[in-house]
């Protein structure tokens, strides 16, 4: 190793210091002597804070050995604290108190001898007092504060010498004469402290030595600095005058720089207007190279879709995650035959890795650099396509809610006549007859027939809204034991129904009719999904939603009755999953196994009342549809029997029956003879107006779709004009419409729903003939 590597690093030993000290006094001597009072003063100050806490601490510790004395000489306690409390701390207190004045650094040495002094004598006065052999330990005190003065008080060698020679010459005087100590003890103690303050007397004059040769070395030091300040004051001066040299040519710099600075600061906001205006667009924006398909630029938008550290990734890894280019690369298409920029090209298309759609614009560029590059916009359009999506289910269901309702409307007049006169065959037939048996089975078919009309209806989002409090448990167990389940176990015999319904569910409000048809609908597709049998599940029971429940479609928070329906069937593809509810989808066979209707009148229900579906499915383990109603605290309503005729029979009112459908009209008329009213026909709207300008009549049983030019709502204000108070119920086989609503306004009476049996009928005429006449709004005008 090299001997001057790192000289810096080194110590200086303090025997190669050239400084003059009495050998004695160590005061600076010789040519040195000039640094004796600067030595002095230097010394007092970095000591004066260092000896105040030693009198602070020589007070304390002095004070707490008192209850040492109490305890080891309690006969001699009053003298040894007079000694320690009386004399000693009062000295060390009025010293501490003077180190304030300005008097005291011209005595402070002279003070510290008198410290140990007093300390040490008053040790000596208490191994006099105390009696042998415990006086001894008080011995320990006088070295104590020997070896305090000697090291720990910051006195001077000479000081501390003078003092410490003085306490042991005491106290071996003490022990000779004024103690009874044996020689021996006289030697050993005067051996011992002789020693100890020959050591206190090395280990002080060691340390003056340190101190006055570490201020030595700073003076030194001190006056090398001074040199060199005054050589660093030359150079600066030096270095001023180069630097004025310098600034003559840094201007002519500066000047350069800053035209080369504002012509790349225009470039520069240049492109951040550029960079903020494709920023601020919310589209993925990006320039790739056409060859080598590396981006080279891209937006914040398109950054946020695809991650931050896309630009310098080939396209293809970061927006399709793919390893090689797309084979429906379209960069080919951006160049003319000669290679150069094209026409641009658009296309939709959606993102294999994230699932979205994308309307993406493309066309080839000219870069900075001259390379030819391919800028593409891409449009999230997954919005869009979800909307067409939904208009497209809109107008499908509102196609089918056409159809529905103008088949419904036909149904139900056919329907009227197998409801209606089997209603009045039973009031003739008796009881027990094997032909009531036979037309009660025709008018419940044809009762059945007019709820699937309803169904129809629900589809449509047209049908009566059922108010009804019932039970769900009493819906599933209804159709556990109807003959549609019997009829469903013959067809799938291998397949087996296992109900699980909690034995308190809540009451929900709603159709029974619909929920059955629902629950119907379920049970079919079930076993359907299981051709080589297995178990459906069904089960009720109650459920709160503490928080949005997120699944096929989002259950809010709330409390529902919980209608669950489950196989273990071949499942649904996921992408078949979410179509399952439109109209007409289907995976069966189209007139074996359904029309494709069934899941769609499933959705309308429940929608219909109000509630939420979620549907799971794994393929190959079966499927779950779980039907969430709200619920209702009313309880349900007792059946009520059926009312005797005599309750609505007629007392001979004329009643005139306005329907466009010969049929339905001749139905009426029979029902109402049988109730004992009077009864008119007219076939429409017109033919009702004459005959009331003509014949008074006591009740209008009024069809509210009839021919185009009068309905009956018009015919209703047409008759009001002419007979005020005119009374009314109206009849149709659609829903109840916002024109019923304005001719109930207007006065008419209860609406009822064809096909009517006769205890509605002649129920809603009753009711209506024993109401009070109202004045009715007959400056209402007609529709245009």
């Amino acid at each position: 190793m090299n001997p001057t590597q790192n000289k810096i690093d080194d110590a200086i030993p303090y025997s190669m210091l050239r400084v003059s000290l009495n050998p004695l006094t160590l005061a600076f001597a010789g040519s040195d002597k000039y640094l004796e009072q600067p030595f002095r003063r230097a010394y007092f100050a970095n000591s004066l804070d260092h000896v105040r806490r030693c009198k602070l601490y020589s007070i304390l510790f002095f004070s707490i050995f008192g209850v040492l004395d109490a305890y080891v000489f309690p006969e001699q306690k009053h003298q040894l604290w007079f000694i320690r409390y009386v004399l000693v701390c009062p000295v060390f207190l009025v010293g501490l108190v003077f180190s304030y004045t300005d008097v005291y650094r011209r005595f402070w040495q002279s003070i510290n001898a008198i410290y140990i002094l007093v300390t040490g004598f008053a040790y000596v006065a208490m191994v006099v007092i105390t009696p042998a052999p415990e006086s001894y330990y008080y011995g320990v005190g006088t070295i104590f504060c020997v070896f305090f003065g000697y090291t720990f008080i910051h006195a001077r060698f000479i000081t501390a010498s003078f003092a410490g020679i003085l306490v042991v010459c005491g106290f071996q005087g003490a022990m000779t004469w004024l103690m009874e100590a044996t020689s021996v003890i006289q030697l050993i103690y005067g051996a011992h402290f002789l020693g100890i303050n020959l050591l206190g007397m090395l280990i002080c004059y060691s340390i003056e030595t340190h101190q006055r040769k570490s201020f030595f070395l700073n003076y030194l030091l001190e006056k090398e600095k001074r040199k060199t300040d005054d050589i660093n004051l030359n150079l600066e001066k030096r270095v001023e005058e180069r630097t004025v040299a310098l600034q003559r040519i840094n201007r002519d710099l500066n000047k350069e720089v800053l035209e080369r600075k504002q012509a790349e600061g225009r470039v520069r906001a240049s492109h951040e207007r550029l960079a903020s205006i494709l920023d601020s667009i919310d589209a993925d924006i990006h320039v790739s190279d056409i060859e080598t398909h590396t981006i080279m630029l891209a937006n914040r938008h398109m950054k946020q879709t695809y991650g931050d550290y896309i630009v310098g990734k080939n396209c293809h890894k970061a927006i399709l995650g793919q390893d090689t280019p797309c084979r429906q690369c379209k960069n080919h298409l951006l160049l003319d035959e000669n290679g150069r920029s094209g026409e641009s090209y658009s296309w939709e298309e959606k993102n294999s890795v994230n699932g979205r759609w994308y309307i993406i614009y493309a066309r080839a560029i000219v870069w900075d650099d001259g390379r030819i590059v391919r800028l593409q916009v891409a449009t999230d359009i997954t919005a869009m396509k979800e909307m067409e999506a939904r208009l497209q289910r809109a107008q499908k269901m509102e196609a089918i809610g056409a159809l529905a309702g103008g088949v419904a409307h036909d149904l139900n007049n056919i329907l009227s006549g197998l409801v209606g006169y089997p209603e009045l065959l039973l009031m003739d037939i008796p009881e027990g007859s094997e032909v009531r048996t036979i037309v009660e089975t025709i008018k419940k078919s044809g009762e059945k027939a007019a709820a699937i009309v309803q169904d129809m209806l629900t589809l449509a989002r047209r049908g009566v809204a059922v108010t009804d409090v019932i039970g769900l448990n009493l819906i599933v167990q209804d159709y556990l034991d109807s003959p549609e389940l019997a009829k469903l176990k013959s067809v799938h015999p291998q397949v087996t129904i296992h109900s699980d319904l909690a034995p308190a569910v809540f009451n929900i409000v709603g159709s029974p009719v619909h929920l059955g048809k629902t629950v119907m609908n379920l049970v079919t597709n079930a076993a359907e999904a299981m051709p080589d049998g297995g178990e459906i599940t069904l089960s009720t029971q109650n459920c709160y939603v503490d928080r949005p429940l997120h699944g096929f479609e989002t259950v809010p928070e709330g409390d529902y009755v919980l209608l669950r329906v489950a196989d273990i069937g071949i499942g649904i593809p996921a992408q078949d999953l979410e179509r399952i509810f439109e109209p007409f989808y289907t995976k069966k066979e189209m007139g074996r196994s359904g029309t494709g209707l069934g899941m769609a009148v499933v959705w309308g229900t429940v929608k219909d009342h109000s509630g939420f579906i979620d549907a799971s499915s794994i393929e190959g383990q079966g499927t779950v549809f779980d039907l969430y109603f709200p619920i209702t605290r009313q309880d349900m309503e007792k059946a009520v029997d059926e009312l005797p005729i005599d309750r609505y029979r007629g007392d001979g009112e004329l009643v005139l029956v306005v329907d466009d459908i010969k049929e339905q009209r001749d139905l009426a008329a029979f029902m109402l003879k049988r109730l004992d009213y009077r009864v008119d026909t007219v076939a429409g709207g017109e033919e009702a107006v004459q005959y009331i300008r003509q014949t008074p009549a006591d009740i209008l049983v009024l069809d509210m779709i009839m021919a185009p030019e009068m309905d009956g709502l018009e015919t209703y204000r047409q008759i009001l004009a002419i007979a005020p108070g005119q009374k009314a119920i109206i009849t149709s086989g659609f829903s109840e419409s916002e024109r019923v609503l304005e001719a109930q306004r207007l006065g008419a009476g209860r609406y009822i729903k064809k096909p009517y049996r006769l205890e509605q009928i002649g129920m809603a005429l009753r009711e209506q003939l024993a109401a009070a006449p109202t004045d009715n709004p007959l400056e209402v005008p007609a529709d245009n």
